[in-house]
């Protein structure tokens, strides 16, 4: 008897800790979209902490599972057809011959290949604070979408989850309306943000929903029109009353339509063509077996509507010439944008980013040891925004923001040659072609439109995610639906599993000893207690690091630097936080009287220990270097001028990382202006001319240095230099009349 009772209580928790792994997918597929912390400083870090948390505790769900011995191993592997007497190399044989397991494993091999030999190892495991999508993210996504495709094995299951994916992008979509309404805002102009933290964002996540909730409302339809259940539903022996199936259609029908309205309200190009293509695909995927006829004629008139609009559009052909002004439409007329604007940006970065990957420049301060291999394995996950400082466009500073970080080339083949090379690229392809493959397999297996309708969703979202990626990149949110797509088609065929009592499978595990099932509950356990520590105190520092910001804004250093030192005592490796410390104890260094020389002494040191630490933790990213360059440099201005050659070795450092950033050049000739020193600084705004001929701000700072070497001709001429390249300068205006006096 207690015997039966143990055997029953490892029964439970066993079909709970599977149930737990259902729930943790579910749960990211709701709130990774969703998720906003106000009071947090990193947009994107919530997602990432959630998506990252909740896989690590799925993983210690199958773990228990397995270890409380409620499953045989090969149901663990999800083999129902092996013998029960298979070995565990055998069953491990079975598993890597699942559909899409092996090219995943060579996605893996080929990341942590990549990661290995990084540039920066550190940046390319934990990935750069602004995008957070270093090794681990990316190992997080192929783990999640395992356990997903492990476990996802009946029909119930495939439309929980679709119906959880179509409600969350229901919500998604709702937010912009609801922003809108808030701050009294014109949909016809406003561009959303809503919770993707961007309208690009935001239409990229939506163009990979749309596919699963048109799939819910055909369902719904055929529900409705031929009364009988759907597949992939309820599993009721009979169908809904009419009136119930009517209101089922009538839902999902208006997520469907709101989906739609607000990837249109996002006014996001790169969007639009993704969800062009992929609704394309549906649609076909769909029509084909019944109607070729149609598709082929329907892709013909299409593609000649399309292309006809957008070309009479640009070359002036439009039956009105207001009609191309009109919001949405003009969204679609380019000229007006190739010398300015985002087409510009972009056509500015992936001139740059080619040049990264066909020229495969040698990026760092010294010798790149292993540079021979970048063409095939990149310069390390996430470190593009170090790959790109080195070839930073002078034209993007003045077409975008100078301060404005560039780490990623708005196209996701460039950049992920860019850190992953050649052999990152060809993964990702073979993994590509084997999901097209495996959802065909599908489509053609199936018998009724709506199994083609289940096949054909996740392929339609890959397509739409392909085609929209070249012309932006991969977050969070986009990425896990992604890595969903590709666990729903590496899922065995949906069919119910017959029930197995315990005694049945501790029958089946009396050969497999006991070492293997302590090893799982204590990795279970370790799982637990990682996602508790990283994960929460990732989402905890980061939340103190905003409130610090707050407080530097406010000019309320001290404050600031208490919360720094909490936040670093949680996550000591990120070495963003340092600076910002850094940059706290400068401020407080300069806001003190003139004569408190010793107190200045200390917190500029202070400063420095902070940087010597980001330094440490990221010997290549650039703003290390020249806030260093900016400490130094007012270390030798207030206190002891022997620190102004520390300032200038810090800032020819920065200009080996970033040779074509003509600002550090007229950085540094600043502080050799302050120093007296104008020749060297004339050589400083000599060198950032020759980088972009028309800097503005240099010929006015040349002016000011042949001023104070009493040279007016030579001075008016660079004054008026900078009038010309910016008419609105009212400091160049100013100079020349001074001189005219």
């Amino acid at each position: 008897m207690a015997k039966a009772q143990g055997a029953s209580s490892l029964s439970r928790l066993h079909h709970v800790a599977t149930a737990f792994v259902e729930a943790g997918w579910l749960a990211a597929v709701a709130l990774v979209p969703l998720t906003v912390n106000p009071w947090s400083f990193n947009y994107e870090l919530p997602k990432v902490v959630i998506f990252r948390a909740l896989t690590l505790l799925m993983l210690a769900a199958h773990l228990l599972a397995y270890a409380v011995g409620g499953v045989s191993r090969r149901r663990f592997w999800a083999r129902e057809s092996l013998p029960t007497d298979a070995s565990l190399n055998t069953e491990i044989g079975h598993w890597l011959r699942r559909p899409l397991v092996r090219p995943v494993l060579l996605v893996v091999g080929v990341l942590l290949l990549s990661t290995l030999v990084s540039l920066s190892p550190l940046v390319s495991l934990w990935g750069s604070y602004q995008r957070q999508q270093g090794a681990y993210l990316l190992l997080t996504f192929v783990l999640w979408a395992l356990l997903v495709a492990t476990h996802l094995r009946t029909p119930a299951q495939r439309c929980r989850l679709a119906i959880v994916v179509a409600l969350a992008g229901s919500l998604v979509a709702l937010i912009p309306f609801a922003e809108a309404l808030r701050w009294h805002e014109n949909l016809l102009t406003w561009r959303p943000d809503g919770t993707l933290g961007n309208p690009i964002f935001l239409g990229a996540y939506l163009i990979m929903v749309i596919p699963f909730t048109m799939t819910l409302t055909l369902a719904q339809v055929r529900q409705w029109i031929l009364g009988q259940q759907p597949l992939h539903l309820s599993g009721a022996a009979s169908p809904p009353k009419p009136f119930v199936t009517f209101v089922r259609v009538a839902g999902w029908s208006a997520a469907l339509a709101l989906q739609l309205v607000a990837l249109l309200v996002a006014q996001s190009r790169g969007p639009w063509v993704g969800a062009l293509v992929g609704l394309t695909l549906f649609a076909a995927l769909m029509l084909w077996p019944t109607r070729r006829r149609l598709v082929l004629v329907g892709l013909a008139v299409v593609t000649f509507l399309i292309g006809g609009l957008v070309i009479g559009l640009n070359f002036g052909l439009a039956p009105s010439a207001r009609l191309s002004q009109l919001p949405y439409v003009r969204r679609v007329v380019l000229p007006q944008g190739l010398h300015s604007g985002t087409v510009r940006v972009r056509l500015v970065l992936w001139q740059a980013a080619g040049e990264v990957v066909t020229t495969w420049p040698e990026v760092g301060l010294g010798p790149d040891r292993l540079h021979g291999l970048r063409p095939l394995v990149g310069y390390g996950p996430d470190t593009a925004a170090i790959v790109y400082t080195a070839a930073y466009p002078p034209e993007l500073a003045r077409i975008e923001d100078p301060s404005a970080i560039w780490d990623r080339a708005h196209n996701e083949t460039l950049d992920l040659l860019a850190m992953q090379g050649w052999l990152g690229l060809a993964a990702s392809a073979v993994l590509g072609v084997a999901c097209a493959r495996r959802g065909l397999v599908l489509w053609r297996a199936a018998t009724v439109p709506i199994e083609r309708a289940w096949a054909a969703a996740p392929l339609a979202a890959l397509a739409a995610h392909v085609v929209e990626t070249q012309f932006a990149f991969t977050l969070t949110a986009t990425g896990m639906m992604t890595w969903l797509c590709v666990a729903w088609l590496a899922a065995p065929s949906p069919t119910p599993l017959p029930s197995q009592d315990l005694g049945e499978g501790e029958d089946r595990r009396q050969g497999e000893g006991r070492r293997w099932r302590v090893y799982a509950a204590v990795g279970a356990l370790l799982l637990v207690l990682v996602a508790v520590r990283v994960e929460a105190g990732l989402a905890w520092a980061d939340t103190l690091v905003a409130r610090a910001r707050v407080l530097d804004r406010a000019g309320r250093w001290g404050e600031s630097i208490e919360l720094y030192d909490q936040a670093l005592a949680l996550i000591p490796w990120q070495a963003t936080y340092h600076q910002f410390r850094a940059e706290a104890f400068y401020n407080l260094a300069r806001a003190l009287p003139e004569d408190q020389t010793i107190l200045r002494t200390e917190l500029l040191e202070g400063s420095e220990r902070s940087l010597g630490r980001a330094l440490r933790l990221e010997p290549l990213e650039l703003e290390h270097y020249s806030n260093s360059g900016v400490l130094h440099a007012y270390w030798s201005d207030t206190v002891a001028v022997a620190h102004l050659e520390t300032a200038v070795a810090f800032y020819q450092q920065a200009f080996r990382l970033a040779p074509t950033r003509a600002e550090l050049r007229t950085d540094l000739g600043h502080v050799y202006h302050n120093h007296g020193r104008y020749a060297e600084a004339l050589a400083q705004y000599r060198a950032a001319l020759e980088i972009d001929p028309q800097f503005a701000a240099a010929y006015y700072d040349t002016g000011l240095a042949w001023l104070a070497l009493n040279r007016p001709s030579l001075a008016r001429r660079a004054f008026q230099s900078a009038l010309d390249l910016t008419p609105d300068c009212a400091a160049c205006r100013d100079a020349l009349q001074a001189l005219d006096e």
